[in-house]
């Protein structure tokens, strides 16, 4: 059977690592790019993870890994924010310079808590 592109690229794009606590929160910690072609895979594993469970009220997204955030992966943020807005609340935490400023100049720093 041959494998599409996707599915062999999906496993060396980007290191996604999810994991629930005791306090209903899930955190995501993911290394790379979150673009082009990490944005959807990312985006989608993490809501799989929130619809998998309805009891998480927090989701924690630990972007020390992400070194770049391209227009597609600011609206998987901008989607997760707007699931999470009726569930519960989102942040971003550990966020490098360069991708801070990305979203700063984009307004996302206005609505995203940032830590």
């Amino acid at each position: 059977m041959v494998k599409s592109v996707y599915e062999e690229r999906k496993f060396w794009i980007m290191e996604i690592n999810i994991g629930k606590d005791f306090n209903n929160v899930l955190t995501v910690k993911a290394v790379g790019k979150l673009d082009l072609d990490s944005s959807a895979e990312y985006g989608m594993r993490v809501k799989d993870a929130l619809e998998d469970d309805a009891s998480i009220k927090e989701l924690v997204l630990d972007f020390s890994g992400i070194n770049y955030v391209a227009s597609i992966g600011l609206r998987v943020l901008l989607e997760l924010f707007q699931y999470m807005d009726s569930r519960g609340t989102m942040k971003v935490i550990n966020v490098q310079d360069q991708v801070v400023n990305v979203l700063k100049m984009t307004g996302f720093d206005k609505f995203l808590n940032l830590s």
